[in-house]
C-alpha cells in the first residue's frame, strides 16, 4: 500500500462541542460522520487552555516547556519556539511528504514557513486578520482545496495539508453565522443561565454549524478526487470553547477537545472508540507511526495508532496541562486522571465563581484545587483542604513535579520571565 496523505484540520474554541460528543444543542453531522466511519477519542485533552502552546504541543508532540512557546504568539506576548524545534510539517517534509499550509496556523509568526512547501494564506472574502493574514471561513478554504486535492490525485506523492479555522472563535459574527437555538441551547452547570448566556450558546452554535459545513464541503472535495480511502483525515480543536471557566482555566472545559482520526485504508474506520485518556502531544507520534515514519527521541507524546485500529496499545494513566499567562496574572499546572483533577495555582489571579457570567469574584485562588471528577464532573467542589484527600493529593502532586521536572518548567525556578522582560532587561543594559 503508498504511504497515506494526511489532511489536518483544526478549528479555534470549539473544544469538545460536536453533537458526536454528546452536545445535542449543536448541528454537526459532517464531523459527526467522520466520527462514525473513522475513530473518536473520548478523552483527549489539550496541553494548555490557549492557543498556541496548546498548537504548538499538538503539532511538535512537545510540551510547551520543552519547546518553548508556553504563550501565544502575538504582542504583547511574543513567545516563540526554541530553536531547532520540529514541527509535523518539518518531519513529514524529511519523509518524503509534500507540505501544504491552507488558511492559517498559530504556531509562528506569519512570515515564518515552517516547514511547507505550499502557503494558501489571505484568501477570503472577510476583512479579519490573525497575525498579519486575511482569515477566511471554512467554505472559502474548501474551494481553495479542491483544485488542490485534484493535482495531488495526479502527482504520485503523498501530501501533509494542515488546514486551520478561525469560524468558531469570538466574536461569532465575524462570519455571519446566525445563531443556532433550533435544538435548544446547552448551559453548563458551572454557568448562569440567563437571556445574554444563552445567546452567547446560541452564536456558538451556530458557528459550529457554519464550520461543519465547510469541513463537509472539504471532505468532499478531497472524495472527488478519490483520495477518500487513503488519506488519514484528523479534525482536532486547540482547546475548549470561550465560556466562563473554559478557555483560560485548565479545568475541563477548558483543556478537554475533540480528536476524531480516519483511514478507511489503514483500518482507522468504523466509529471506533477510544476511551483511555490522550493528550494533545500524542497526535503527532499517533500519525507518524500510521505513516510508516520514525518518531524522534525529543517526542514526549505516545502513540495511539494501535488503539485506532482497535488493538491494544499503550495507554495514558495521567494527562497534563499548563496555563500561562502573565497579562491576565493566571500561571497554572495541572494533572488528571480518570479519576481525579488537582491544579496548582502560581499566581494570585481571581478564583472564577459558579455559577458565573463573564466576570469572576474577587477572591484568590487557592495554591491546590482537587476535583474528584466522578462525583463532581464539573469540577465545583475543591477537595484539597479535606483530610480524607490527602493521600490523593500526595499522589497526584508526585506526578505533576515529577512531569514539571521532566520538561524543565521554568516556573520552579521562579516567576517567569516573559520575552518582554528579556527584551526589556536587554535595552536596560545598553
Amino acid at each position: 500500500m503508498p504511504p497515506p496523505n494526511i489532511l489536518f484540520l483544526t478549528s479555534h474554541d470549539t473544544g469538545d462541542w460536536l453533537r458526536c460528543y454528546g452536545h445535542r444543542g449543536v448541528h454537526s453531522p459532517n464531523l459527526d460522520a467522520l466520527a462514525a466511519r473513522g475513530c473518536r477519542f473520548t478523552n483527549s485533552f489539550c496541553a494548555s487552555p490557549i492557543c498556541t502552546p496548546s498548537r504548538g504541543a499538538m503539532m511538535t508532540g512537545r510540551y510547551p516547556q520543552s519547546n518553548g512557546l508556553i504563550g501565544l504568539i502575538q504582542t504583547p506576548y511574543s513567545w516563540r519556539f526554541n530553536p531547532g524545534e520540529k514541527h509535523l510539517s518539518h518531519l513529514l517534509a524529511a519523509g518524503g511528504y509534500h507540505t501544504a499550509l491552507f488558511n492559517h496556523q498559530h504556531e509562528a509568526p506569519h512570515d515564518d514557513p515552517l516547514g511547507f512547501a505550499e502557503r494558501h494564506v489571505n484568501f477570503g472574502a472577510h476583512p479579519l486578520t490573525l497575525l498579519g493574514e486575511k482569515v477566511a471561513t471554512a467554505a472559502e478554504t474548501a474551494e481553495v482545496m479542491a483544485p488542490f486535492f485534484r493535482d495531488r490525485a495526479r502527482a504520485g506523492q503523498p501530501f501533509y495539508a494542515q488546514a486551520g479555522f478561525y469560524d468558531t472563535h469570538t466574536p461569532y459574527s465575524w462570519n455571519a453565522a446566525p445563531p443556532d437555538d433550533s435544538d435548544g441551547v446547552e448551559i453548563p452547570p458551572w454557568v448562569v443561565d440567563n437571556e445574554a448566556m444563552r445567546r452567547h450558546v446560541a452564536e456558538l452554535q451556530g458557528a459550529v454549524r457554519v464550520l461543519d459545513d465547510g469541513i463537509g464541503r472539504i471532505l468532499k472535495g478531497l472524495a472527488d478526487a478519490g483520495l477518500e480511502r487513503n488519506t488519514i483525515v484528523v479534525y482536532t480543536v486547540d482547546h475548549g470553547v470561550e465560556l466562563p471557566r473554559c478557555k483560560w482555566d485548565v479545568y475541563d472545559g477548558g483543556i478537554k477537545t475533540a480528536l476524531l482520526i480516519r483511514w478507511p485504508d489503514g483500518g482507522v474506520s468504523g466509529g471506533r472508540k477510544v476511551e483511555g485518556l490522550c493528550g494533545n502531544v500524542d497526535v503527532v507520534p499517533t500519525l507518524l507511526e500510521l505513516a510508516g515514519l520514525p518518531v524522534p527521541a525529543n517526542v514526549e507524546g505516545i502513540s495511539h495508532a494501535a488503539a485506532c485500529r482497535g488493538l491494544a496499545g499503550a495507554g495514558r494513566d495521567a494527562v497534563y496541562a499548563m496555563m500561562h499567562s502573565h497579562y491576565r496574572w493566571v500561571e497554572s499546572r495541572c494533572v488528571r486522571t480518570a479519576d481525579h483533577k488537582l491544579i496548582r495555582n502560581f499566581s494570585p489571579s481571581r478564583q472564577p465563581k459558579h455559577p458565573c457570567g463573564t466576570g469572576v469574584s474577587g477572591t484568590q485562588r487557592p495554591v491546590a484545587e482537587l476535583y474528584d471528577l466522578a462525583a463532581d464532573a464539573a469540577e465545583l467542589r475543591n477537595l484539597a483542604g479535606d483530610a480524607t484527600s490527602a493521600e490523593v493529593i500526595r499522589d497526584l502532586d508526585a506526578r505533576l513535579l515529577d512531569w514539571m521536572r521532566a520538561v524543565g518548567d521554568p516556573i520552579l525556578d521562579g516567576p517567569i520571565r516573559t520575552p518582554y522582560y528579556r527584551s526589556a532587561m536587554a535595552d536596560l543594559r545598553v
